[in-house]
């Protein structure tokens, strides 16, 4: 543990994992906004996950006040090799907020990497469009939006299994690499370190050729409520009825979060054949996944298939991407926000 900043009875710690106190208090965080309000679970699983974790922790006479993890990364753009810092979880205490504290955890934070990080550095997070507290915390170190992403929802009553989808084999990874990297190749922040390494890849193939691919994560959340009067309906309605009940139920809302996705061009509505066999096999009615909203593969899937009767009736509200650079020239920075975004399932969940 290494203190960052120490004045009276305040201080900020910074540690590389997680301790119990940040884990109780990121179990009881609730997540969202106003209209929309979800709650982790398995959240302990999750937070081991989280890759080269930096865990900075406000704490007022030893108790925690709140939380900010920053997942390390790297990304290449234009042949430049730049350090990348994600955001992946900001947490106040929920006596505690509408006060100081979150400026004054980010403040110390952005203290920290101006004197500590030397090498061209993006920081980046996720934030609802609607989220206006989180909007104004991230605008005050001075990150700034520089692109969107949108939420793709597909579901199934009774999804059935396909004799052409399964786990990618051993001999396919090396070429599965390569067809995300050319389908990703004008993406920014994306990053296949990891694809192949928990076995939760699937694959279409035919004619031994992969023809869809995506990696899945089963995720679990408690729903408080969704946004808009169709969400209303699906929180408020659906766990009643026989049988839309199979794909929603508040308290224990099991879905596949999808990423790494790659469909061959001309073979779009093969994908929705693997995530309904995918679905199937993990035993869940929903999957979702999220896609800039500029980006040619979100434009070639939204149209291609049937997404199910959860994608019709969510509203379709977008997140923005937030972004602040340091050692990195405002040209580069500028052109950054031209390149579409990949967004990792992992990193939401």
């Amino acid at each position: 543990m290494k203190v960052i900043f120490e004045q009276g009875a305040y201080r900020v710690t910074l540690q590389n994992k997680a301790n119990s106190k940040v884990v109780d208090l990121l179990k009881g965080t609730l997540w969202g906004t106003k209209e929309t309000i979800y709650q982790h679970q398995h959240t302990e699983q999750n937070i081991d996950q989280v890759p080269d974790p930096s865990f900075f922790n406000l704490e007022k006479q030893g108790e925690l006040i709140g939380t900010c993890c920053f997942s390390k990364r790297s990304m290449i753009l234009d042949r430049q090799k730049y350090d990348v810092w994600y955001s992946r979880y900001f947490s106040i205490d929920s006596k505690k907020q509408g006060g100081i504290f979150g400026s004054m955890i980010l403040k110390h934070i952005k203290a920290y990497f101006e004197n500590e990080t030397l090498s061209p550095s993006v920081f980046y997070a996720y934030v609802d469009a609607s989220n206006t507290r989180s909007h104004k915390l991230l605008n005050y170190i001075g990150f700034k939006v520089i692109r969107s992403f949108e939420t793709r929802t597909f579901s199934r009553l009774y999804p059935k299994t396909n004799k052409q989808v399964s786990l990618i084999a051993a001999a396919d990874k090396k070429r599965m690499l390569d067809l995300l990297q050319d389908t990703y190749k004008d993406h920014i922040l994306n990053h296949f370190d990891h694809a192949f390494l928990e076995n939760n890849y699937y694959v279409l193939k035919k004619d031994n050729e992969i023809i869809a691919g995506i990696r899945t994560n089963t995720a679990h959340w408690m729903v408080r409520s969704l946004q808009g009067f169709s969400g209303m309906l699906i929180v408020k309605l659906f766990p009643y009825l026989p049988v839309l009940s199979r794909l929603f139920n508040p308290q224990k809302f099991r879905f596949a979060a999808f990423d790494g996705i790659y469909s061959k061009a001309g073979y779009e509505k093969e994908l929705f054949v693997l995530m309904e066999s995918v679905c199937a096999s993990l035993k869940v009615t929903t999957g979702i996944m999220w896609l800039d909203s500029e980006s040619s593969l979100n434009d070639r899937l939204k149209g291609s298939g049937n997404w199910g009767i959860m994608e019709k009736l969510k509203e379709n509200i977008p997140a923005y991407v937030v972004a602040a650079f340091k050692n990195i020239p405002q040209d580069e920075q500028e052109k950054a926000s031209k390149f579409p975004v990949y967004i990792s399932a992992v990193d939401i969940i």
